[in-house]
């Protein structure tokens, strides 16, 4: 029996699944049922640099996309305790469609995603941060290149919930502990084109 997590957020992108897990090198994009991503997981133990993260609800006929990668079952402990703001359930392999699986993933393997445990909306002390959407949405373009897919992006901007007016744009000092975005205009293009009521009000801190 193998353990696998499903990423949906911050982990798409490599760099920053491996400052989590450096162990895991080999992931394979997916598309999910019968779940909703939306921004819902509010960070509020540093009230001055407060934000809203992405979480997940269980919603029959929903769909996203994301990733899905095998880790050691010794490992979710502390992979649990770092997503204090989730909780960790079982996936039927059923919802799960596969791109092009070479996991060769079974029905005994078990398949965990974290789940948010006291969803909340963004706000003016918890917004959408722009660095955390750049890391997000630059991994999505990394999984299109690397394994030829198209509009994985955009289906992730528009499988996601929830955008809101609340979202500030930190790139030049992040509230989140990310580099400058070298794929900023890409970024801000493709948001602009699927979601720009919400894009045009973002206030640059």
């Amino acid at each position: 029996m193998r353990t696998f997590i499903i990423g949906y957020g911050s982990l798409l992108k490599k760099s920053s699944l491996n400052r989590t897990l450096p162990e895991v090198q080999n992931v394979e994009p997916i598309y999910l049922n019968n779940y909703a991503r939306s921004w819902n997981a509010s960070e509020n133990l540093t009230p001055t640099i407060s934000t809203t993260y992405l979480g997940i609800r269980k919603i029959a006929n929903a769909r996203m996309n994301g990733i899905i990668f095998e880790v050691k079952e010794s490992y979710l402990p502390t992979l649990d305790k770092r997503e204090f703001l989730y909780a960790r359930v079982k996936v039927d392999y059923k919802d799960i469609d596969f791109i092009s699986s070479t996991f060769e993933i079974g029905h005994e393997d078990n398949v965990w995603i974290y789940l948010t445990t006291n969803p909340e909306s963004p706000s003016v002390l918890h917004p959408i941060i722009e660095s955390y959407v750049d890391t997000c949405i630059s991994g999505a373009f990394e999984l299109e290149e690397k394994f030829g897919l198209v509009d994985f992006a955009k289906d992730f901007i528009l499988m996601t919930e929830n955008w809101s007016q609340h979202w500030v744009n930190d790139r030049l000092y992040p509230r989140a502990p990310h580099i400058m975005q070298p794929d900023a205009y890409r970024i801000d293009k493709l948001l602009h084109e699927t979601i720009r009521k919400y894009f045009e009000k973002i206030e640059v801190e």
